[in-house]
Parts: structure tokens; C-alpha cells; sequence
């Protein structure tokens, strides 16, 4: 089972209400709380038949991952829990290269925030978050290793709870977000994750897609090569741009987005932060005041 590639298609990310039985509702809290009861664990491993994406010119170097094989995975350090969050996701190291890491995001449905304890809240279905996240990514392939992780597919496994779970596989990035940046006190690294985390935003949505989820967490600092660079690391709300109409006001929308968040995870250390990106980021990152217009995004 855990070989298993599933096809990659995409759904409407519509939000979903149980409409379902008292006895299936208990029923699925009965297998959250046996998932509960054995969750994931450091050392826990998984043979996944790995996906390697080509390299991209001027993009991080590939990891080293066996390709001809399937390949060992053994969790490490757990970073999200699935209670917390749509998905479990933990750093993994290669059985027969345990310096390669990589980046597992596993979605339990159980135990998936997703699916949630009153059957009458709303819901997005777990398949539709891990399959179309992995086709944004495939269909993002010519940005993986620069404005994204490289991707390296989409399998099913089997938890130690008996539940089949899906796992997409990442490179790990390594850097700090946007609280840890603040956390360092750098205001020099603080403003260069600003400018580069507006133009990342900027590219991937003149690109042609819908980025939506604009946390902090999912933007990370890391050294590219020959520069710092700012890496978008969840993608399982984007989807493409139906239109090209409108396709420079998004991009100035979801960046002004971008901005007023990131400025309040870190006014607290770099007071003078927007000031700075009124005289230093373009126009169009800057919400339009009083009855001025809007200026086109070059």
C-alpha cells in the first residue's frame, strides 16, 4: 500500500458539512481517538517510492535521493501537529543517506483539523487538500527550487494506528520564517525578508496563480545560491488564475497582504519597519491612501 502513487487531479476546494449518521460521527471520533492513541513518532519509518523533479538553472541544488529505488524514510523532528493543523508534518532523513532531509507532510484523515469534532462545522475533505496540493506543484514544476520547494510526489502509507494516510514529500528548506527572523533581532535580516517576501509574492501570482494563504509561517529566509531568497512552503490553497484580466491587482493585493502581516509579526523589534517600506518597496506594495489611484505594477 504504501507504494502506491495516487493520480493527480484537482477539485474545487469547497467546504463540506456531515451530513452523516450520530453512529458514523462516532464512529470517526472512536478512529481519531485510537489515532491519538498511537500518533507518529521520531524513528518511525515509511518506504515511499520518490518522485525526483529535474533541476532548475540558478536554483537550489537538488537533495540526493535514490531514483532508481524505493527509498527508506525515517521521521526525525515533528513541526506540525495534525490536531494543530491540516496536516502532520515532520523532517525525514533517507535510510541509506542520512544526511539528505527532507520534508514529510502527512494527512491523517482522522485526525486531519479539516474534519472537524461538531458535524455540523464546515470542512475541507482531506483527499482534496493532499491531491490538489500536489498538483499545484506539478504544475509548478519550472518554480520548484526557487519560489518553491522541489517536489518529490505524492504516496500513500499506513500509520501505526492502521489508518491509510497520504504524505507529500518536500526538500527541507532551511532558514528562518517570519517569527524567527523577528526573534533574531536582525533589523537588517528583518527588512531583506521583507522586500524579498513582497516580491516573491508578487512573481508567483503574476505567474498566472492564487497564492490565498498568506501566513507567516509559510514563508521562509533561506541562502540561495549567491543570495538570500524568500521560499513559499504551503500551496494546498492556490490554485491557477482563471483569467488574466486582473492578474496585477491580485499581485498587488496578496503583496500589500503580505506586508500588513508581516509587519505586525515584528513592529515589536523593528518599530520603524513601515516607514522604511514606504520609501523603500514600489508603490504598488502600499495600500492606496485617501482618494489617490492605485499605480500600475511595472
Amino acid at each position: 500500500m504504501s507504494l502506491e502513487v495516487p493520480t493527480y487531479e484537482f477539485r474545487n476546494l469547497d467546504l463540506k458539512t456531515d451530513c452523516e449518521s450520530d453512529i458514523a460521527h462516532h464512529q470517526k471520533m472512536a478512529r481519531r481517538k485510537l489515532a491519538l492513541q498511537a500518533p507518529l513518532y521520531t524513528g518511525l519509518e515509511f518506504t515511499l517510492a520518490l518522485e525526483p523533479p529535474r533541476q532548475n538553472p540558478n536554483a537550489r541544488k537538488l537533495p540526493r535521493v535514490p531514483s532508481l529505488s524505493p527509498t527508506a524514510l525515517q521521521l526525525r523532528d515533528e513541526l506540525q501537529r495534525g490536531i494543530d493543523g491540516f496536516s502532520q508534518v515532520w523532517t525525514a532523513v533517507c535510510g541509506d543517506d542520512p544526511e539528505t532531509c527532507l520534508v514529510l507532510k502527512i494527512i491523517q484523515p482522522s485526525i486531519c483539523r479539516g474534519i472537524p469534532l461538531d458535524p455540523t462545522e464546515e470542512y475541507f475533505e482531506p483527499w482534496d487538500l493532499a491531491h490538489n496540493e500536489a498538483w499545484v506543484y506539478r504544475h509548478l514544476a519550472h518554480y520548484q527550487g526557487l519560489l518553491i520547494p522541489y517536489f518529490f510526489g505524492l504516496s500513500t502509507i499506513v500509520t501505526p494506528c492502521g489508518e491509510e494516510a497520504w504524505v507529500l514529500v518536500f526538500e527541507f528548506i532551511p532558514g528562518l520564517t517570519v517569527n524567527g527572523v523577528a526573534d533574531s533581532g536582525s533589523i537588517s535580516d528583518i527588512r531583506e525578508f521583507c522586500a524579498l517576501g513582497v516580491r516573491a509574492v508578487g512573481d508567483f501570482v503574476r505567474g498566472g496563480w492564487v497564492l490565498r494563504d498568506i501566513r507567516p509561517p509559510n514563508f521562509i529566509l533561506t541562502r540561495a545560491p549567491g543570495a538570500w531568497a524568500v521560499v513559499i512552503i504551503d500551496l494546498f490553497l492556490c490554485e491557477p488564475l482563471e483569467s488574466t484580466t486582473n492578474r496585477k491587482l491580485l499581485a498587488s493585493y496578496q503583496a500589500q497582504s503580505f506586508l500588513s502581516r508581516f509587519v505586525l509579526c515584528v513592529e515589536d523589534v523593528d518599530k520603524d519597519v513601515y516607514p522604511w517600506a514606504e520609501k523603500n518597496l514600489p508603490a504598488w506594495v502600499l495600500p492606496p491612501s485617501g482618494d489617490e489611484e492605485e499605480e500600475a505594477i511595472d
